[in-house]
């Protein structure tokens, strides 16, 4: 459909993660920390494309061997957020399933007489809502009535604080602003069995005398059989930490940014329009691109030890391939990387997977300091 028409699909919108199968040393589609007997654990770079930007991958995620993974990029000219990267994955043989949440930009103000918009209503892009501080609340309000409804019912187990989290969105934002982050879980009955889901998300708040602009961002949703979610930590770190946006789709999105402040939504919404105005700025687009670039490489670091300080359960190695830092599961012995950006920790040591002739595979090394 065209941007803002719906859910942009095709190219690798919709993919099954490579390998598939028994994965060795445990059930079907099963990794790592949700095995008991175990010998490998392997990851495959999973990439969506974007139609609306030119089919250029725009969503790269490692997705564990035997899981099945979805994504798409949804356009919304008319808000300030501009796109949403729908991605989920999950693990058949358990149920076990990681799916990031939609987000928005909120703005709240005394309404002068004769202001037309409703609360919810579209307010210069952002929704015009009154402030919510209470994470339950804020779930119940923005996400349970459509993405999380199957926890309307469900009962709270614990609300943790997440303070790196809140630092990194204040961080980016660039300006005076209260943040918080929090991790919920939930538990809940389906089908007759106990499960459990952890709701991540931080808010921010920027005051003004007027105004208050706030806003919602790292938001996924962990949901698993009652017990699986803390006996596959690595696992989902290791997937939450490596979903990214790639910096050519990450470039066409600030061009996007530029458009939209010049107030071209309705060009946005025509699906020839707007690929002939990212046609237009392909130059303009290329800069941006290694801008973004410049940018990653500069707080690889960073990143690197915020997602190990708040995800848990990874450590952080050296990608001689992708000539980047990435995020496995701890407790293996051996960890490779080979050049179609795939990953493999073997419980073996010594273990070479040059022997199995399934590529070339280099050893990951673990990050100086």
């Amino acid at each position: 459909m065209a941007p803002g028409g719906g859910v942009v699909t095709g190219g690798a919108a919709s993919t099954q993660s490579t390998g598939g199968g028994a994965a060795p040393g445990g059930a079907a589609g099963s990794t790592g920390a949700a095995v008991g007997q175990r010998s490998m654990a392997r990851f495959a770079r999973v990439a969506f494309r974007d139609p609306a930007a030119g089919n250029v991958e725009a969503i790269v995620v490692l997705v564990p061997d035997g899981w099945q993974a979805a994504g798409a990029v949804q356009w919304l000219p008319d808000w300030s957020r501009l796109a949403f990267l729908q991605t989920r994955i999950a693990d058949p043989a358990t149920g076990l399933a990681i799916e990031w949440l939609p987000i928005q930009d909120f703005i709240w103000f005394q309404a002068p007489a004769g202001f037309q918009a409703p609360i919810g209503g579209n307010y210069q892009g952002k929704a015009y809502v009154p402030p919510i501080t209470d994470p339950l609340q804020f779930v119940a309000q923005h996400w349970m009535p459509g993405v999380l409804a199957h926890l309307q019912s469900a009962q709270v187990v614990s609300v943790v604080q997440v303070p790196a989290i809140a630092d990194e969105f204040k961080r980016g934002f660039g300006g005076p602003a209260q943040a918080f982050a929090y991790r919920i879980r939930y538990a809940y009955v389906s089908g007759g069995q106990a499960w459990e889901e952890d709701v991540s998300f931080a808010l921010l708040y920027s005051e003004s005398p007027s105004i208050t602009s706030w806003y919602v961002n790292f938001a996924y949703a962990v949901r698993a059989p009652a017990g699986q979610i803390d006996r596959s930590g690595g696992v989902i770190s290791t997937a939450v930490a490596s979903r990214t946006s790639t910096p050519e789709w990450e470039a066409s999105f600030r061009l996007v940014q530029q458009l939209f402040r010049q107030g071209l939504q309705q060009q946005m919404a025509d699906t020839a329009a707007f690929g002939r105005m990212l046609t237009q700025y392909r130059a303009e687009s290329a800069a941006l691109q290694a801008q973004v670039t410049q940018e990653r490489q500069a707080s690889q670091d960073r990143i690197a030890d915020l997602q190990r300080e708040v995800l848990g359960g990874v450590q952080t190695y050296v990608d001689p391939v992708n000539r980047t830092l990435v995020q496995l599961p701890v407790g293996w012995n051996e960890y490779w990387v080979n050049q179609r950006g795939e990953y493999l920790a073997s419980d073996q040591p010594g273990f070479n997977p040059n022997t199995l002739n399934d590529g070339s595979w280099l050893r990951l090394a673990t990050r100086p300091g």
